[in-house]
């Protein structure tokens, strides 16, 4: 049988630098990663900015949330942890469109996890965007948020779009089937008997996260359609 599994680096490849940065993101690229994941939310001024928490702290140690600054304020801070930090100058948080920009020079498919809008009028921006660098139907939009997700599809029957999910149940598969999307689960609950059937179902199937060498075989060999790692490099 031969192997489709596609590779995809999350936040970049993040195993070997800051998560969410563009460092980590071209990194993705050079190593010719299929796609690479991202985390958006939206500042107080309305800009997609890159950055998996909905506070500051833990990677700046500046205590605050996105939504509370504006763009202008979210550019003065840096990165004060991840992999390999100590290896690059200040490393900036990104805005949505540069991190699209190294998609694009890269040619990898942009996997955008929306983590939190100010408001459902933020998703058509998502989407405008995504049509302004050519990306709207390469990219993948994930989410644990189905909110979001029913209304992109409401927006646009062509988008590729995931749930992302902890366990692949009944429910998860009957919502995907319903509204069209892939579902994107957690590594350490999927089995081969999951992944056959929601490809019974014309349901892809993506996982989070896979750094174990034996797994990502495991699950390649059951007919996975994409792996999220943060560091694996085999068979992408």
């Amino acid at each position: 049988m031969i192997n489709n599994t596609k590779y995809i680096a999350h936040r970049g490849l993040s195993g070997l630098a800051p998560e969410n940065s563009s460092e980590a993101f071209t990194l993705a690229g050079i190593h010719q990663y299929y796609g690479t994941e991202c985390d958006i939310h939206v500042t107080k001024d309305g800009e997609f900015v890159v950055f998996h928490d909905s506070s500051l702290e833990r990677m700046t140690g500046v205590k605050g949330l996105i939504k509370e600054l504006t763009a202008s304020e979210i550019r003065q801070l840096s990165l004060i942890s991840g992999k390999g930090i100590k290896n690059y100058p200040p490393v900036l948080i990104p805005f949505l469109s540069e991190y699209l920009d190294i998609c694009l020079k890269y040619n990898m498919v942009p996997v955008i996890e929306i983590k939190s809008v100010r408001s459902l009028n933020d998703l058509n921006r998502l989407l405008q965007l995504l049509n302004a660098k050519s990306l709207l139907y390469k990219a993948q939009i994930i989410s644990f948020n189905l909110e979001y997700l029913i209304y992109l599809r409401n927006k646009d029957p062509k988008l590729v779009i995931f749930y992302l999910v902890d366990v692949v149940n009944n429910a998860a598969l009957n919502l995907c089937k319903t509204y069209f999307m892939g579902i994107n689960a957690n590594c350490q609950k999927l089995t081969k008997k999951q992944i056959i059937n929601c490809h019974s179902n014309n349901i892809l199937v993506n996982t989070y996260t896979v750094d174990n060498l034996e797994l990502a075989k495991y699950l390649s060999d059951a007919g996975i359609d994409f792996i999220t790692t943060n560091i694996l490099k085999d068979n992408h």
